[in-house]
């Protein structure tokens, strides 16, 4: 079904490669602290909770809006969503493997990992640990490998002025660290 208002064709019309990055960058750059949610989504589609993938496909929806104009549930024509699978496919290409989250130094996982789980749950989810809601926390592991989000840590640090507890404070600079180190 194509709707009558223009924006399928003008979506169809100024769509490009160009476009598609710029829609790729918008939702990369909204997701710094998110990113374990990226890995997730893209790196075990038929493992990650429906809540995640669902949530991921709204920041795709919403960057088409927010670059384009255009909204892809309005729309409904088949060529549209042609649009959504290359932003789709575009993030799985960037993010399957571990995207922009470091790797953590074999025999160093079990310190980061009691640090990751000990944080409040708002400090885990920017460093890539899945927290549901029952609070289990669960770090972000790939291909046997723990992995971090270190710029979402840094993002939560700025957070109310850099203001977050200690405990909380020395935790994340001791999971940088030590990501640092390599």
């Amino acid at each position: 079904m194509d709707d009558d208002s223009g924006w399928n064709d003008l979506l169809l019309q100024l769509w490009s490669d160009d476009v598609r990055d710029a829609v790729v960058a918008r939702i990369e750059a909204a997701s710094v602290g998110r990113r374990g949610w990226l890995v997730r989504v893209f790196a075990a589609p038929e493992a990650v909770r429906r809540e995640l993938t669902e949530t991921v496909h709204a920041l795709v929806l919403a960057a088409i809006r927010d670059e384009t104009g255009a909204d892809l549930d309005v729309l409904g024509s088949q060529a549209a969503w042609e649009c959504y699978e290359q932003v789709w496919d575009e993030l799985a290409q960037r993010w399957s493997g571990g995207g922009r989250t470091e790797v953590v130094a074999i025999g160093r996982e079990p310190e980061i990992v009691r640090l990751l789980v000990a944080l409040p749950g708002e400090a885990a989810v920017c460093a890539g640990v899945d927290v549901r809601t029952d609070g289990t926390a669960d770090p972000l592991w790939l291909k046997g490998r723990l992995r971090v989000d270190a710029d979402g840590l840094r993002a939560y640090l700025r957070l109310d002025g850099g203001r977050a507890p200690t405990a909380v404070h020395d935790a994340i600079h001791t999971i940088l660290g030590v990501l640092d180190r390599g």
